[in-house]
């Protein structure tokens, strides 16, 4: 998504910020794969903490969402 082009106060804001947490997901997986492969336990305990904290920002993320929608009474549809 280009910022740029989303309308604040929107949906499109809190699925922008799950889409820039979950690429912070992915990159903490791998450097979580590679300390993991490496044998790294302090830079695997560091990069597990930090993809647990995304994770769990973006759930939070994903309730305030929900709770947009409800509030506004909208029913996208998509995958659940």
């Amino acid at each position: 998504m280009n910022s740029d082009q989303i309308s604040h106060g929107t949906p499109d804001v809190f699925r922008e910020a799950i889409h820039e947490m979950a690429g912070m997901v992915s990159l903490q997986v791998k450097l979580a794969m590679t300390y993991a492969e490496l044998g790294d336990d302090t830079g695997l305990e560091y990069a597990i903490r930090h993809w647990v904290a995304y994770t769990r920002s973006a759930l939070a993320t994903m309730a305030d969402l929900k709770a947009m929608k409800a509030h506004k009474g909208g029913h996208e549809h998509g995958p659940r």
